[in-house]
């Protein structure tokens, strides 16, 4: 198949009247809706959740609907389970020798009793009436309970009296123009899929906990003391950190009875929230946005003493650099959960350590923006989750230490997973990338693969233009890969079919190398021959520095289309003088797999290892 010129573009819906040929959503674009009501309580003495929701689905679609799907991620941890089958228990997604998932009861729809299909993570509802299309909308009510496991394949669990709670209520499956009911079960790695709409919920816990959570706390009249009540006002206008809950405050309290704390969450995924008697509380704001931190004191580390702070910095520079932050709040805990996000909530692991605890908080409230903001696929396309955020995480981590992020470094570690050969298209869905290569292949793969977009292909203006063009378009919507790819396209100016072939759905690695230089005279020119060849698949536009005799250089930029007819290339320059060497990418940082054969005679250097930011 000729790499440059592919004759499809897989999985590239469209484009129709969903989806415009121009990566936009089209005129008559359509995504469902679902909004929540949920009670819960907390048991701590049995580890246990159980509670109420009440799910108003609303049919935007063009077709009549007779059953649903809910996702049901709880039941990951039955005995037996797929996921359990395929991690390991002592790995990060395993399940370890815990019997969970959900017990439920009381399911109506439309206020009649209905009976569960469950397939595994996923349940089928049939609907007493069918779901009337554009607008139909139904109520779905049901109880729910399970116990609330140690470990909860890293995106939940608990530690001691701390409990951070997700994936915890019974919700909807999406239903969308490209696959209709997506039903990809839980299986612990990948990720989630999940449609917007307003949550409401109340969650009781034993009197002497504090609770932090997605959404703005509605009750803090019930819940707080008139000091903390008026330094959280405080906090939520200046940029100064308050202490809303003070060391004094935060000691560990045995006090009868139980307290409810109700939030509202709106325009979101998911919600989700952590709760422990032993809280410090810290606040400030920015821009109306409060920025929180939770953490155990001391038992977090004194580094968290910087967590709301960091939190702020990290929604201001993303708001500032991409698209405005939506949300009232973002929120920060410390836990025993190593790093995972929800809508203005996320868990970040404990620790001494300022420059890790700072790297996952930025990591993890870049998340907002991907998926939270908008919101992809995550189980079947990673890297539009992890590769999007940690691409965007390059930049702040420059800026806020006015460092260079070595794209080297990246590259380093998708190497790894070549030489362990355990390499796959960053098309792969995430549960079938194997466990060791995730953060190469979902991670540090794509990411190196955009700022050689930006940096090496596009350029820069071009390609931050429509990369914040992408996330407008798509903000609170379900966008594919290829309406990604068509926007990058369409707003830059290149056909880039080449490079997505090349290098999302293969696990071809780039290797131009420099055969001979030779040098002629031609109607009083001197011209120096370059040939050149790629020894791969890969087509890529070729960087080249040609030294002469008297020490002085020259660099060349060749484009992709001369390797439109085969793969080899003879460049021809006009040059000054003799030439001695030639050194291809003078910038070290494009990701050539083979540095042997990038230079020829007595080659001239490269240039230092530049930030990922340059212009």
């Amino acid at each position: 198949m000729d790499q440059f010129y592919p004759p499809a573009r897989i999985e590239w819906p469209g484009p129709n009247q969903y989806r415009s040929a121009n990566g936009a959503p089209g005129p008559e674009y359509w995504q469902q809706r679902a909004d929540y009501h949920i009670t819960a309580r907390l048991d701590t003495v049995l580890q246990s959740l159980q509670g109420t929701v009440q799910l108003q689905y609303t049919n935007n679609s063009p077709d009549t609907l007779r059953f649903v799907w809910l996702q049901l991620d709880q039941n990951l941890y039955r005995p037996g389970s797929a996921g359990s089958m395929l991690f390991p228990a002592d790995s990060r997604w395993g399940v370890r020798g815990f019997s969970g998932g959900y017990d439920l009861s009381n399911i109506r729809v439309e206020g009649q009793a209905a009976t569960p299909r469950v397939y595994d993570t996923m349940m089928q509802l049939m609907l007493p009436t069918p779901l009337k299309p554009r607008g139909g909308n139904t109520t779905i009510t049901m109880d729910f309970r399970f116990r609330v496991p140690e470990h909860g394949s890293d995106r939940m669990g608990r530690d001691g009296p701390l409990y951070e709670i997700a994936q915890w209520y019974p919700r909807m499956a999406v239903y969308d123009d490209v696959r209709g009911w997506n039903t990809d079960l839980y299986l612990g790695q990948g990720e989630f899929y999940l449609e917007y709409g307003d949550i409401d919920f109340s969650v009781t816990v034993p009197a002497g906990y504090t609770v932090a959570a997605s959404g703005m706390l509605q009750n803090p009249r019930d819940v707080l003391t008139d000091e903390q009540r008026e330094r959280l006002v405080r906090a939520a206008k200046t940029r100064e950190v308050i202490p809303i809950i003070t060391v004094a405050e935060s000691h560990a309290r045995v006090t009868p009875g139980t307290k409810t704390w109700h939030f509202r969450a709106e325009n979101v995924r998911d919600v989700a929230w952590a709760a422990a008697p032993d809280f410090r509380w810290d606040a400030t704001s920015w821009n109306g946005i409060l920025a929180q931190s939770y953490y155990e004191w001391p038992k977090a580390g004194k580094a968290w003493e910087a967590g709301a702070e960091q939190t702020q910095w990290t929604i201001r520079h993303y708001s500032e650099t991409f698209f405005p932050f939506p949300y009232p709040q973002a929120t920060s805990v410390a836990g025993p959960v190593g790093g995972m996000e929800y809508p203005m909530f996320v868990m970040v692991h404990a620790g001494e350590d300022s420059v890790s605890v700072f790297s996952t908080i930025n990591h993890e409230h870049g998340h907002e923006w991907f998926p939270m903001i908008v919101g992809s696929n995550e189980r079947r396309y990673p890297w539009m989750d992890e590769g999007f955020n940690t691409y965007i995480n390059a930049f702040a981590k420059e800026l806020r230490w006015r460092d260079t992020v070595i794209i080297e470094s990246m590259v380093d570690n998708w190497r790894s997973a070549v030489d362990a050969e355990i390499d796959v298209p960053v098309m792969t869905a995430a549960d079938n990338i194997p466990a060791s290569a995730l953060g190469a292949i979902a991670y540090r793969k794509p990411a190196v693969l955009l700022l050689t977009l930006r940096n090496e292909i596009v350029g820069p203006e071009l390609f931050d233009a429509a990369f914040r063009e992408y996330i407008r378009r798509w903000a609170f919507k379900h966008p594919t890969p290829g309406d990604f790819f068509r926007t990058i396209e369409n707003s830059t100016g290149h056909d880039l079919s080449w490079y997505w072939r090349g290098f999302w759905y293969t696990t071809d690695l780039l290797d131009v190398g420099i055969d001979s230089v030779t040098q002629r005279q031609q109607v009083g020119q001197n011209l120096a021959v370059v040939s050149l060849h790629r020894a791969t698949s890969i087509v890529f536009p070729v960087r080249l520095r040609l030294k002469y005799v008297n020490g002085t250089t020259s660099d060349f930029n060749l484009p992709a289309n001369i390797w439109a007819n085969g793969d080899r290339f003879d460049a021809v320059f006009a040059v000054p003088a003799q030439v001695v060497g030639a050194r291809l990418w003078p910038d070290p940082s494009v990701p050539d797999w083979n540095h042997s054969n990038d230079s020829w005679g007595n080659a001239p250097q490269s240039d230092q290892p530049r930030p990922v930011t340059r212009r």
